[in-house]
């Protein structure tokens, strides 16, 4: 009888834990959660695709971190913005947050943080969770002006068979077209 519960790359893809899917979605979730308000929580082996199902017996699989390399890098520029580490994301150590942009029918959320808002501090997040991308995809922002795209979930350089979507940074006043590929976080912030 298991004692624990699934890993995520399992629940999401149970057949192929190290697939497209699996590594896409959970990246997704990674992302959603160190982006989101309160103090984020990560499972042990998350950052490089720990599978199978927990229990406190069995040992990671730690080799699965070169073989998985670059999702350990997604995870650390993840936690980089988080901790605001090159002065440009503090927003994500505030608490406020405004969830502007649901569209349900193309599965793209748009969400604001910020501490005491302005240049370096606030933060959009822009989440596709369906499995295709928008070369232009249009959202309201919460300031006009330039906004640098941080971090693109989508980059090849995490995952090879990642599609390296374009999301280049944009020009607000006050909506922006925002590139974004499929199963894809994108972090914006203001210099």
């Amino acid at each position: 009888m298991r004692k624990g519960g699934a890993r995520v790359p399992h629940d999401i893809e149970s057949h192929d834990l190290a697939g497209w899917f699996a590594r896409k979605r959970s990246t997704l979730g990674a992302a959603i959660a160190l982006t989101g308000p309160g103090i984020p929580m990560l499972f042990q082996g998350q950052e490089f695709l720990e599978d199978g199902w927990f229990e406190a017996e069995d040992f990671l699989d730690w080799p699965k971190r070169e073989r998985f390399a670059g999702i350990v890098q997604l995870y650390r520029d993840l936690i980089r913005l988080r901790r605001n580490w090159f002065d440009h994301t503090r927003g994500l150590r505030g608490d406020p947050v405004n969830v502007f942009h649901v569209n349900d029918r193309d599965k793209v959320i748009a969400y604001h943080r910020w501490g005491f808002g302005g240049p370096r501090d606030d933060v959009v997040v822009v989440a596709n969770f369906a499995n295709r991308g928008y070369d232009a995809y249009r959202i309201p922002m919460p300031r006009a002006g330039r906004w640098r795209v941080r971090f693109n979930s989508d980059w090849n350089g995490y995952s090879a068979d990642f599609g390296n979507w374009f999301s280049g940074d944009v020009d607000a006043a006050p909506d922006a077209a925002i590139s974004i590929g499929p199963y894809t976080a994108v972090i914006l912030s203001q210099d």
